[in-house]
This record gives C-alpha cells, structure tokens and sequence, in this order.
C-alpha cells in the first residue's frame, strides 16, 4: 500500500481557535458539568483555511461565484453567502460574474476542458489533495489499469477524481466490489476524506474477490483525516460519548460516527450549537469533541463553550 504525503502540516483547531479553552481542554466536571475532551486534530487543515480565504479574498476584488457548493458545510455557505458569493452557479450564467471558482472537491477534467474550450476561465481552488488523487488514477489507467475511486456514489470529490468518465468505478462497498467485471489490472486510488479503516477494508475485499488481478492501490485518504480519526480514537478510549461538529451526511463526519459506533461510544453530528439538547447529556459524563473536514472555527467554538458550561 502507497500512501501519498501532503505538502503542508495540519494546523490543528485547538491550538488556533480554543486558546481561551487549553486551560481546561480535560476540564474537570462542575457539580453536575460535562469532562470535555476536545481532539488533538479536528476541524479543517491548513490547504482547506487558505482556499476558504482565497476566495473571500477573490470576492471582495470582483463579483465571484463558485460553480457548484464551495465545501460541504452549511457554516462556509453561510459565510460566503455574507461575502456575496454565490454557489451553485450554472455555465450558461457565469458571464455574469468577474470570477468563477472551481469548488474544494474538485471538478472531472472533462467538464473544466469543456468549459475553457467555450471561452469560460475559472479559478482553480481544488483540493491539492483531490488533485494528487485525480493525476495518480491518470498514471494508472495509463498503465492499462481499469480505474476505481473508492468513494460515495453521489459525492461531488468522488465524481471529481473519477473524472465523470463511466470507464471508471465508483466502489461504495461490497456490493459494487461484487458487480465488478473481471480486469488483468485494477488501479485504485480513494476520496481524501474518507475512513483509512473503511478504505482498507473496502480494497482487502477487491483482492479477495479477485485474487487472479493485479491490484495496485495508492492511498489517497487525507493526512489529515487520517490524524482527526486517530485523535478521536484516542479520545474514545476513556470517553462516554461524542459530539462531532459539521455537517450530518458529509463524508469525513460520517467516518468519525464510524469510528464511535466502533468504539461501542454513542456519537452525534451537530452543526451548530443549537442543534444540542443539554438533557441528552448526564451528570460527570466524558465527553469527546471533534470536528468534519469542512467546520468553521465558529461553529465549533460554539459547541465547545456550550459542553464547556454544562
């Protein structure tokens, strides 16, 4: 397994962001208060802040639009809706803005090469890490590999690293490793934010069902989403459960809920502060915070002065 390394270092939330809750960050309980734990790793890394910054940046200079949803986060919508930026911008309307950007998961080369053939330039934000994952499937179909991206069916960054082409599968789970037709060859790489446990298992099954096949796989998974589920992990060792800040069905929320139903530890996707009941929560209780790859410093310092004041 080949694992292909990031250029910058996460920056970690809650060395940024909760330096008025470092103090207290394993904070013993009031008479009847939360223990809050807060992950080492959690919240978005240093590549996602500065494209979320490029952007604002990018609006403030001229009238910009995002052809898609910049990231999936209510939180980053609401912020560029504020900024005046609009998302979900169709081709035929782009004429009407000074800027159009290309979202953080990405889009299939096919659809920015049709786009620059007509005249259309947009500003290229894409994930560096989205972008390893698209040339490392190139290389591999170059080598006569039948490409698979192991990712969601329905996830913008998945159908961005597949291209859009048909050619290449789109493995969920065991069902689509099951439907596979027999190749000499398969060449995988994975969506960035994904399970590095799920994503392990998902290729062990490839090489089971066809052990006659070369498979080669480059693991694309994020850094950082490797570090949030590690931290979290480690948290859940001695915590009673876990609230996950971001945005319920995005991918990397999902794969820390994983990681707590694996643990045996209930878990929660919230993304605000608001959307927490203080009676779900008992006396003493140890609770773990983490965050998706996509939550703003806002809202998870909401959250984390809430538990903070249970």
């Amino acid at each position: 397994m080949q694992r292909l390394h990031p250029t910058p270092c996460q920056n970690t939330l809650h060395n940024k962001v909760f330096a008025d809750l470092n103090a207290t960050r394993f904070m013993p309980p009031g008479k009847r208060g939360v223990e809050l734990r807060v992950a080492a790793a959690l919240g978005m890394d240093e590549d996602t802040r500065k494209a979320l910054e490029r952007l604002i940046l990018l609006g403030k200079s001229r009238k910009t639009g995002v052809a898609g949803r910049f990231m999936p986060d209510a939180g980053v919508s609401a912020l560029l809706a504020s900024q005046g930026i609009a998302e979900n911008v169709e081709a035929a309307d782009f004429f009407r803005f000074g800027a159009v950007a290309v979202p953080y998961s990405g889009l299939p080369v096919r659809q920015r090469r049709d786009w620059e053939e007509t005249g259309h330039v947009t500003e290229d934000l894409t994930s560096p890490q989205v972008r390893r994952a698209q040339v490392a499937l190139g290389l591999l179909k170059m080598e006569g590999a039948q490409g698979l991206v192991i990712g969601r069916h329905e996830d913008a960054e998945s159908v961005a690293i597949s291209g859009g082409n048909s050619g290449v599968k789109i493995l969920q789970d065991t069902t689509d490793t099951a439907r596979l037709l027999f190749s000499p060859a398969f060449g995988v790489v994975c969506q960035t934010t994904l399970s590095p446990r799920r994503v392990s298992w998902l290729i062990q099954q490839l090489r089971l069902r066809w052990k006659d096949a070369r498979v080669t796989f480059l693991d694309t998974v994020s850094p950082a989403m490797a570090a949030r589920e590690e931290a979290l992990e480690r948290l859940l060792v001695d915590c009673d459960r876990a609230v996950i800040v971001g945005e319920a069905g995005e991918s990397s929320c999902e794969a820390m809920l994983e990681t707590a139903l694996r643990r045996g530890k209930p878990a929660v996707v919230v993304a605000q502060a608001g959307e927490l009941d203080p009676a779900d929560f008992r006396p003493h209780e140890k609770v773990a915070l983490s965050a998706g790859a996509f939550a703003t410093d806002e809202a998870i310092r909401a959250v984390a002065a809430l538990l903070a004041r249970k």
